[in-house]
């Protein structure tokens, strides 16, 4: 219905119903730093697990100045007490990974050597090399290699012991007294929302699934197959209880500044290198409409730099860069090809390195915890390791392949083999192709999650990564409106009565199969390939003819 001449849209403005999308906030930084209600995510307290002693002490000092106005709401403190033992688990995991890497690198980069200088004796002896050469006897036998990268790589040992010395925080603490959580819990006491009756969260859970997500509505849209239902809705109900809480503040200006390490775009507004940038306006509107509240989003670094500018609280420019290096960690994952990509990228044109860094990228992205398994040498038959978002005790392992045929049985039961003589909690795989029917049945009951190319493609589009799964080897040289075509021999090494006729070039000369081979087709098929435009001569018109397969076609 028409609301021209309707009292009900009486005084409605664009500049005022529609602000989030057309002006910038009227309310200025400052005043959100001084005034308003500080909001804190689940992973602003999990990060401070991460941190150096010192680092963390200035940012628990910084909230002590303002705990008055921190609050919590009840699904953050959810999420904090659920993930608190795994932060603290995987750092220590991180550190004891990374201590073998530096301990095993000498002898790693020795075979590496090795097997370099291997092939180079193997080729020799391939091209008949007559030449004296014998590597013991120019100093590069596996005792001179040792002997020279000795020492090399004891700066790195020294200060990755210095880091692991730093590092106060322990499981043992976890089970005994943990320091770091007596203070949060003496900054938060009081301060934590109220949660939702189960009923509450029910239909919580049915409005994000049934209406918010399909409709990308933020927060939390790209969680939408995250687990269980009520996992996924995570974000949302936290925005919910953010939304009430704010409903509630006294009549007057309400501010709310909100800190989360979340960045995905389910948040937040991304620039062309995938950073935040902004709060999404449909938040800052649902902010406005429900609340009557403004809404500032920052990062904890950002709030911590705010803190700094704003409230002259006495936190280093150390400290502010050693929370610019975490947060910046998961944006570091990405490909640098992709960030400054003009026009979606071949992914089947990537190198194995840039092709595994960006699924590295995707499982971070997605919630799990990714290790890539790239010590030492060999193929494992998996490529990392995860921690699973939903059991984070729950180790998974993830393949990847990229391929141009269908993803296959043979490759499957090969994860399948793995993940029985493993051990672990489950697998994960994903593919630049679909996978067959068989393929996946096996997977299913297996219990395997498979990841097709149509899926992949979509997952990173949902992060703004723009990709295309195409065999390079299938071009469009002529524009054809069939798209990408490969060129290929006309030519048949049987050479019959029938296949064996003249063919009359561009130029107007007559060409014949080259001696003992004939045309592949009879004349009449000929005819009819070269006027539907399947017959390519190529830019030179004296060569020979060649049949154009579509890739569409394939």
């Amino acid at each position: 219905m028409s609301e021209a001449g309707n009292s009900s849209g009486t005084g409605r403005r664009l500049t005022i119903d529609f602000s989030a999308w057309l002006t910038n906030s009227h309310v200025a930084q400052e005043q959100f730093y001084r005034d308003a209600v500080i909001v804190l995510d689940a992973n602003v307290l999990l990060d401070l697990y991460q941190l150096n002693p010192n680092s963390r002490d200035q940012i628990l000092d910084a909230f002590s100045h303002v705990r008055s106005r921190l609050w919590i709401p009840h699904q953050a403190a959810i999420e904090f007490s659920r993930n608190r033992r795994r932060v603290v688990e995987e750092r220590m995991s991180t550190l004891k990974r990374t201590g073998q890497l530096l301990k095993s690198a000498t002898v790693d980069a020795v075979h590496v050597i090795e097997e370099a200088l291997e092939k180079l004796q193997l080729l020799r002896e391939r091209t008949g090399a007559t030449r004296e050469w014998k590597r013991e006897e120019i100093g590069l036998g596996r005792e001179d290699l040792l002997a020279t990268l000795e020492g090399v790589i004891d700066s790195a040992i020294d200060e990755f012991r210095t880091l692991e010395a730093e590092y106060d925080l322990h499981p043992k603490d976890l089970r005994q007294v943990d320091p770091l959580l007596s203070r949060i819990d003496d900054l938060l006491a009081g301060r934590i929302g109220q949660g939702y009756s189960s009923s509450e969260l029910r239909l919580l859970v049915e409005e994000a699934h049934s209406f918010r997500f399909p409709n990308e509505i933020p927060p939390g849209f790209l969680d939408a197959n995250k687990g269980s239902q009520l996992r996924a809705a995570g974000d949302f109900i936290l925005w919910r209880q953010t939304l009430d809480m704010a409903s509630q503040i006294p009549t007057g200006e309400r501010l709310i500044l909100l800190i989360t390490q979340d960045l995905k775009a389910d948040w937040w507004e991304l620039d062309a290198k995938k950073r935040p940038k902004g709060p999404l306006p449909e938040l800052t509107q649902e902010m406005r409409d429900i609340a009557g509240a403004d809404l500032l989003l920052v990062t904890l670094k950002e709030f911590i730099a705010g803190t700094k500018e704003h409230l002259s609280s006495k936190v280093s420019n150390e400290a502010i860069k050693d929370l610019g290096e975490f947060d910046e960690d998961i944006d570091s994952l990405l490909p640098e090809i992709f960030a400054n990509a003009k026009a979606p990228l071949n992914i089947l044109e990537l190198d194995s390195t840039t092709f595994e860094r960006l699924i590295h990228y995707l499982l971070v992205r997605m919630g799990y915890h990714a290790e890539r398994m790239d010590i030492g040498v060999g193929d494992r038959g998996y490529d990392f390791i995860a921690a699973s978002p939903e059991d984070p005790s729950k180790k998974i392992i993830v393949q990847t392949k990229r391929s141009l045929g269908p993803s296959s049985t043979r490759q499957v039961y090969e994860l399948v083999g793995v993940l029985r003589s493993g051990g672990f909690g489950g697998a994960l795989f994903f593919s630049t192709s679909e996978f067959t029917r068989s393929a996946r049945e096996i997977a299913t009951a297996e219990g395997i999650e498979i990841v097709g190319g149509a899926d992949l493609t979509r997952m990173l589009a949902e992060l703004g990564i723009d990709i295309t799964i195409s065999d390079p080897r299938y071009t469009n040289r002529d524009n054809d409106p069939r798209g990408p075509w490969l060129a290929v021999d006309i030519t048949s090494p049987i050479a019959r009565s029938d296949n064996h006729y003249a063919i009359t070039r561009p130029d107007g000369n007559e060409i014949y199969p080259p001696p003992g081979r004939g045309w592949r087709f009879p004349e009449e098929r000929f005819k009819a390939l070269e006027n539907d435009g399947r017959i390519y001569w190529g830019n030179i018109l004296s060569g020979i003819p060649r049949l154009k397969r579509f890739l569409s076609e394939r």
